[in-house]
């Protein structure tokens, strides 16, 4: 079972979000042993590369260290410039089969190992959050309010978002994990608190606390639907990038780019994007039965 490792969302190597793509298998491999090898690599995200079967150019399986899930930012960007490189193509359009639709991935290369790549997102649920969770979440995050409302998006992962009076008041959180997956509801949305640090950029951290890795360091699905929420509320011009900071917390330091483009009758498109380095390859050995 072949696999290449990339950082995504960023453009200096060991940092950023990491992830591991097999693109290569000798037998057929079942959900089972899919879920042992992610929980074996320990990343935020491991892909498996599968044959299109919708007219796409490849069809993915995307599993975090406790489950499946149907959609991911870093892991379609990260697996869009492996395929990439394995085309030996300079720039790429990619339509990447996912279990919530087709996602069209664009990348370019910058050299041999760092590429830059851009998403289209599908357009999330949006849901208002009760008065009472919304409280709970806040007194669990140590925070006296947010100054949004606090809303849960979905575009394959709920996420739940607060946005914070300061940037100070974002990294000085010290996240209770117990306490967060009990505030965050029976849909085990994330958690993301966030502040503008300038005009077009802010400080992220998003919080995960049902899987192994409870810190994101970069979070692609989370960046799209908060440039929507931004949008939405006024504080973002429409089709305007934001800049996002993430990953310091974890010593994973990321860039993520987004933008959300809305008329008077809500969000029409989101793009997430960023750099992706190739760091190396491997593969394991199908000797044991799980």
């Amino acid at each position: 079972m072949r696999y290449e490792l990339a950082d995504v969302f960023t453009e200096t190597p060991l940092a950023g979000n990491q992830l591991a793509v097999f693109t290569e298998t000798t037998t057929p491999v079942d959900d089972t042993l899919m879920q042992a090898v992610a929980r074996e690599m320990n990343l935020s995200e491991t892909v498996f590369v599968q044959t299109a079967a919708e007219g796409g150019d490849a069809r993915v399986r995307l599993f975090s260290t406790v489950t499946e899930v149907d959609f991911a930012g870093h892991p379609l960007l990260g697996t869009a410039v492996v395929l990439a490189q394995h085309q030996g193509a300079a720039e790429t359009s990619l339509r990447i089969e996912t279990n919530v639709g087709i996602v069209p991935v664009t990348t370019r290369r910058v050299d041999e190992d760092r590429y830059t790549a851009w998403m289209q997102q599908p357009l999330p649920k949006i849901s208002p959050v009760p008065d009472e969770q919304s409280a709970d979440l806040l007194a669990v995050l140590g925070l006296q309010q947010s100054l949004l409302p606090v809303t849960l998006y979905d575009a394959g992962i709920p996420h739940l978002y607060v946005m914070a009076d300061s940037p100070d008041a974002v990294r000085a959180i010290v996240p209770d994990f117990p306490a967060l997956g009990r505030a965050a509801g029976e849909n085990r949305a994330r958690i993301n608190v966030f502040s503008f640090t300038g005009p077009t950029t802010a400080v992220t951290r998003m919080f995960s606390p049902y899987d192994r890795v409870p810190e994101d360091p970069a979070c692609g699905s989370a960046a799209g639907p908060l440039a929507a929420h931004l949008v939405r509320h006024g504080r973002l011009a429409s089709g305007v990038q934001l800049t996002l900071s993430q990953g310091e917390a974890v010593n994973r330091p990321s860039a993520l780019y987004a933008r959300a483009v809305a008329d008077q009758d809500g969000i029409l498109s989101i793009d997430v994007g960023g750099g992706v380095c190739l760091i190396g390859s491997g593969r394991l050995r199908r000797t044991a039965t799980v």
